[in-house]
């Protein structure tokens, strides 16, 4: 059904697109061939996709990846111009009805720098929380999302291993999506992590953990040395880090998730939470957790897919506080899927935790 309901959206992006443009630019014309172009794309584009996992080509992958995304951002284009030429028409004002050169240019310019911009480093967000329990400051750095595989290359891998490398943390955490591919090709992505900090990198599954199956992504962790949280908890640094699989994907109810915490919540200590998506935050201040650290919604990736995003997670992005506990979501370390990101950024969080004086 969900696989049906993508293919139905994906084709109606195409006729949105294709049948605006048709009519508002004044060198194409709205005929057989053009009506029947949704269609031949669309069918076109599933085989082709098909064929490149097959195959496991990553370039290919890469290419109809990047189609995706722009079909998207010319889709939200159009969309926002025939949103406004109605606005104005209450104002008896009329747009020009060959606005299709201006559109395909402004399209151009929105790709073009939402490529660059998934292309750029991940930004360093800098955030502290106070930590009476700790002795000392530790310093955390979190990622997530990095979806290593067909459009995340091993270049990028490396070039976060250097990030972290250069900020010297106490600890690295990760709260899944890691690895967007099966073991066999994960283990150059996963070897470059393997040296950095051992014993002190800790993490969990996120959704796309599940889709490439639960086996290979626990052999991924264990190649990369991260010690990986499956609704347990483990002491570091004077921190109780737990860890509790994607709630949605392993169907986690609110029940089940405080039972967790019941029983691995530390008292006296620091409790650090780590879950994919961010999801049960009052549940976990309820149950004595002092932090707990999410991804998973990548700030919608692709703007204006944030406000649809929203609509089933409030904790989209960033620093949320309730009573004495603080959740901290973040944008992911790079993407899933379309090479793009538009008016949001690639980010991996470096967090102080204040200990006592």
């Amino acid at each position: 059904m969900f696989l049906f309901i993508a293919i139905l959206i994906f084709f109606l992006m195409h006729v949105v697109v294709i049948f605006w443009f048709c009519q508002n630019t004044p060198v194409l014309t709205l005929n057989t061939i053009t009506k029947l172009l949704p269609l031949l794309l669309t069918s076109g584009y599933i085989a082709l996709f098909a064929f490149a996992k097959k195959i496991n080509s990553w370039p290919l992958e890469t290419v109809l990846l990047t189609y995706l995304g722009a079909l998207f951002l010319a889709f939200c284009l159009v969309l926002g111009i025939v949103t406004l030429t109605l606005i104005l028409k209450i104002f008896h004002i009329t747009l020009p009805s060959n606005l299709g050169f201006l559109a395909l240019g402004i399209w151009l310019i929105i790709v073009l720098i939402s490529l660059h911009t998934a292309a750029k480093p991940p930004k360093i967000t800098n955030i502290s929380f106070d930590a009476p329990n700790i002795k000392q400051d530790i310093k955390i750095i979190f990622v997530s999302d990095t979806h290593f595989g067909a459009t995340v290359s091993l270049k990028r891998a490396k070039s976060l291993k250097q990030i972290i490398e250069n900020n010297k943390p106490d600890l690295i955490v990760f709260t899944g999506d890691i690895f967007e591919t099966d073991f066999k090709n994960s283990i150059p992505f996963a070897e470059v992590f393997a040296d950095i900090l051992p014993g002190k990198k800790f993490g969990v599954l996120g959704n796309h953990e599940y889709y490439q199956g639960l086996n290979n992504a626990r052999q991924s962790f264990k190649k990369a040395g991260i010690n990986l949280l499956e609704n347990k908890s483990e002491n570091a640094e004077g921190i109780n880090i737990i860890g509790i699989n994607d709630i949605k994907t392993a169907r986690i109810s609110r029940q089940e998730f405080e039972n967790i915490l019941r029983r691995e919540v530390k008292q006296n200590k620091f409790n650090l939470l780590l879950t994919h998506t961010p999801l049960y935050f009052e549940e976990a201040v309820n149950n004595g957790i002092n932090l707990m650290l999410s991804g998973h919604n990548h700030d919608g990736q692709i703007w204006p897919f944030n406000f649809l995003v929203r609509l089933t997670n409030s904790y989209l992005y960033g620093h949320f506080k309730s009573g004495q506990a603080n959740l901290f979501v973040t944008a992911g370390t790079f993407f899933w899927g379309p090479p793009i990101r538009f008016l949001t950024n690639n980010e991996v969080v470096l967090i102080t935790l204040k200990g006592a004086k």
